[in-house]
């Protein structure tokens, strides 16, 4: 009798166990209950919505897109997750091409080891109000941009945590974060380039690895790498832009930690939120980039961070105050380390507190030019 019970709770504790977990396939027709019975893709909001579930496993392949699949269904803890080579695909051709990639319209979702090969998007954020989304290990190439929220969501969009994401070549930026309520957002352990797959006609004008826009607050940047962002050259007028990382003026509540940024055309940082912490930064400049930091009408400070003068100016302070702390420059006789602009504050001045200055290898080295910096 004894045995019969272990039996029948080892059979039953088997089924939860399935029943807990979904499949997709790209030939998928079953229902998707089972590995051997597996569901289309076309049916993964379905499965979003049954509360019995809480995996949702899509098997390897190619999954063609000629639209994007906007996920609206269910409210529960669901992770969605690629096993071994999972790839969406579509016709995107920089700015052309079929709108295609995942639409996240609900909360409490993860996704995990997915690819995504000419998708206008991987995931984006529409006006919908959506919180605690999960977004890890996401390769990407040739998309307009990987991650985009936005620019006229007015609902709340909130905890969403981006890790271990790699987009390369893409048209606009690599993540795009817009809204006016868009907060508590993270981006960590990702690497964007700008140029890997793509030539100056395949970029927009202003694009950008990480561009933070509208009222979004609350965001961090935590070792991440933006590499070569230049803006394209077809109808852009005659200054080419391109950036690393952008906040414009109503961001705020911005820390980037122990980031590496080089070649932008314009510069590595180009930063007009409120509030904003930076810490362990290393600003490479690179063959096509004008400046380092761009500062706005704002206190800043930047701990422990390296610059590799760029090829016009290292810092430009545009009505705002730069403190370089426990910092290293690396001088360019051929460049302005400061350069002052509009001057409407009293407050506008760069300042070196315990910062060293690189010259061919000169640690004690005092740039004659430090009087621009006041």
């Amino acid at each position: 009798m004894k045995k019969f019970i272990i039996v029948s709770s080892f059979f039953l504790f088997s089924f939860t166990l399935q029943a807990n977990t979904a499949f997709i396939s790209p030939d998928g027709s079953g229902n998707g209950y089972t590995a051997n019975s597996p569901a289309s893709i076309s049916n993964l909001n379905n499965l979003l919505s049954d509360t019995s579930l809480n995996k949702i496993n899509l098997l390897p392949g190619t999954y063609s897109q000629t639209d994007a699949l906007v996920l609206n269904q269910g409210s529960h803890p669901m992770e969605v997750v690629g096993l071994n080579n999972v790839t969406f695909s579509s016709n995107y051709n920089f700015y052309s091409g079929g709108n295609s990639g995942l639409v996240i319209a609900r909360s409490n979702i993860s996704f995990r080891n997915l690819s995504f090969l000419n998708t206008r998007y991987c995931f984006r954020f529409k006006n919908n109000n959506v919180e605690n989304v999960n977004i890890e290990s996401v390769n990407a190439y040739n998309n307009s941009s990987c991650i985009e929220f936005d620019s006229n969501i007015d609902k709340y969009v909130s905890n969403i945590s981006i890790n271990n994401l790699k987009s390369m070549g893409y048209y606009k930026a690599g993540i795009r974060i817009n809204g006016s309520d868009t907060h508590n957002i993270s981006i960590s352990n990702t690497i964007l380039d700008g140029l890997a797959t793509s030539t100056e006609n395949e970029r927009d004008c202003h694009i950008s690895g990480i561009l933070i826009d509208g009222y979004s607050k609350d965001i961090l940047i935590d070792n991440v790498s933006i590499s070569n962002n230049i803006g394209g050259i077809e109808g852009c007028r005659s200054y080419q832009q391109g950036d690393g990382i952008v906040s414009n003026t109503n961001t705020s509540n911005i820390t980037i930690n122990n980031t590496v940024i080089s070649n932008s055309r314009d510069a590595d940082l180009d930063l007009k939120g409120k509030n904003i912490t930076l810490n362990k930064i290393k600003s490479l400049s690179g063959n096509e980039a004008r400046y380092n930091l761009k500062l706005w009408n704002n206190e800043f400070t930047c701990t422990e961070c390296y610059i590799n003068t760029a090829n016009v100016s290292a810092l430009i302070a545009f009505d705002s105050h730069i403190r370089m702390l426990n910092s290293t420059v690396k001088v360019d006789e051929s460049a302005r380390l400061c350069d002052l602009r509009y001057l409407n504050t009293n407050t506008t001045a760069i300042d070196f507190v315990n910062t060293n200055f690189s010259y061919y290898g000169d640690l004690a080295y005092q740039p004659n030019n430090l009087t621009q910096c006041k």
